[in-house]
């Protein structure tokens, strides 16, 4: 068990690597960050001198060979330094500090929202498998398609009208917008209550397209495993088709899902930009997205380097996962 994880692991940084200086050279050599912070239209020209200082300091001279800004960039993430924010951000604000203020508001999303969806998916599929053509199986389905027929600002739509229907209703209701409210004193219990219930919304978002998806998944597998040989003989000694699953039919349907709880991360992580956005959470998802509006190459970078070790982390505790409930593999 701990050669195959720590084989799985070896692999996983060195992808990491990988993904995070192709991303790297691609901003690099495609984004031109020296024109926003000197747009080629100012009335009033720089002096070339003042713009080379300027584009050295932040390792963006386009007149510096690609690979040689890279050297100076690899150098720097070994000494854990990314750099500096590279756009219209004249205070050279380290990514680093950055991304530590920032990676803590998104991560709760994430990882609520996955964790919860995943449950909740899990619950829902092997339901709907055991109780094939049932009212809930045909009514989960249904309802499993058509939100993962929606866009994710849809349902996010969705939920902030039924919150405002409710509210108009009752009187009661959840922040729709802007997780911190200034009219409370920091670190009180009324900014904390309301930082949970700001949390609510989101992770109701992120849970259902992660439910959603998880649901039918498992079904799949669970009914594979319902048709298997084992399953039969188990329910031919006696046992009912729940007692016989859940005995022996629930660890084999989980093994495949423990693979895909990495992309159900990487998931979330995308449904997360739209849901930073339209809440207003200052996090990774709302950062980036500026990085890239203002070709902030540095920061683009650092963003992919935090997914591929979060991806990093989710695909090594699937593994972990795969090799408690699969003892062929450890």
């Amino acid at each position: 068990m701990i050669r195959f994880i720590s084989i799985r692991l070896l692999t996983y940084v060195i992808l990491a690597f990988v993904a995070t200086s192709f991303a790297y050279l691609l901003a690099a050599s495609l984004m031109h960050p020296e024109e926003v912070l000197y747009p080629p239209a100012a009335t009033e020209p720089v002096p070339h001198q003042t713009a080379q200082l300027y584009l050295n300091t932040r390792n963006i001279n386009p007149d510096t060979p690609l690979f040689e800004r890279y050297a100076n960039w690899l150098g720097g993430l070994i000494r854990g330094d990314l750099g500096v924010t590279t756009g219209t951000n004249k205070s050279m604000v380290p990514v680093f500090d950055e991304l530590k203020t920032r990676i803590p508001i998104s991560l709760r999303l994430i990882v609520l929202g996955t964790v919860i969806g995943t449950a909740l998916g899990i619950i829902l599929g092997m339901v709907a498998a055991v109780r094939r053509d049932s009212l809930g199986d045909r009514a989960s389905t249904l309802l499993a398609f058509f939100l993962l027929s929606l866009p994710t600002p849809v349902i996010i739509l969705i939920v902030q009208q039924t919150n405002q229907l409710i509210m108009d209703g009752t009187g009661w209701g959840l922040p729709a917008i802007n997780p911190i409210n200034p009219l409370l004193e920091a670190g009180s219990w009324e900014s904390i209550r309301y930082q949970i219930k700001a949390l609510v919304m989101p992770t109701i978002v992120l849970a259902l397209a992660a439910a959603a998806s998880y649901s039918r998944y498992m079904k799949v597998t669970t009914l594979d495993v319902l048709g298997s040989d084992y399953l039969r003989t188990a329910r031919a000694k006696g046992l009912t088709r729940g007692r016989a699953m859940n005995r022996h039919g629930l660890r084999m349907a989980l093994i495949p899902m423990g693979q895909y709880f990495a992309f159900a991360v990487g998931g979330a992580f995308s449904g997360s930009l739209f849901v930073e956005l339209m809440f207003n959470w200052q996090g990774i998802g709302r950062f980036v997205i500026s990085a890239i509006a203002m070709a902030d190459v540095n920061g683009t970078a650092g963003v992919v380097l935090y997914t591929a070790i979060l991806t990093l982390i989710s695909a090594t505790f699937a593994d972990f996962l795969q090799g408690a409930l699969d003892p062929r593999i450890r």
